[in-house]
């Protein structure tokens, strides 16, 4: 069965990478849900996060496949029950006068704030498990989503445990 999965990779940082990693996807026909890469906090490696969905089947072959591709250190799934996962969200919903009271509600019970006010729109920053933000977009929807950017997703594994470390 296919369900949203997240793929921690370690990677060489220096210019083609994510391209080759990225084009490993495309040859298969899947779609990235999100992708955020950074420093990994080890001189000359970046880390990746990536969220497809697929069967577990097909993620364990990406990330065989991934493994042989030579820059790659390691990449392993990141299970929801032992990783920590946030991303943020940049929310702009349209607010006229009535709706303010009603929006500042459902924002406040997320922990969001507003980051900018305009006439007749109110923006939010909110940070969160992806379910989380997922349910604070749909909650907003009601009063009319004007823009919307998503960071991707930041996840790593709980406790001591490193991706370096296998």
């Amino acid at each position: 069965m296919e369900h949203k999965q997240i793929i921690g990779l370690l990677a060489h940082n220096h210019p083609g990478v994510l391209l080759r990693i990225t084009s490993l996807f495309t040859r298969r026909g899947f779609n990235i849900d999100s992708l955020t890469v950074s420093p990994a906090g080890i001189d000359g490696y970046s880390r990746m996060t990536i969220r497809i969905n697929g069967t577990d089947e097909q993620v364990e072959q990406f990330i065989n496949q991934m493994m042989k591709i030579v820059d790659v250190k390691k990449a392993e799934v990141l299970p929801e029950e032992t990783s920590v996962a946030s991303e943020l969200i940049l929310i702009k919903v349209n607010a006229d006068t009535a709706a303010k009271n009603d929006i500042l509600a459902v924002t406040s019970s997320y922990h969001a704030s507003i980051i900018n006010i305009g006439e007749t729109s109110l923006t939010f920053r909110a940070s969160g498990t992806p379910s989380q933000l997922d349910t604070l977009v749909s909650e907003l929807s009601e009063f009319g989503i004007l823009e919307m950017a998503r960071t991707g997703i930041a996840a790593l594994e709980n406790g001591d445990t490193c991706l370096a470390d296998r």
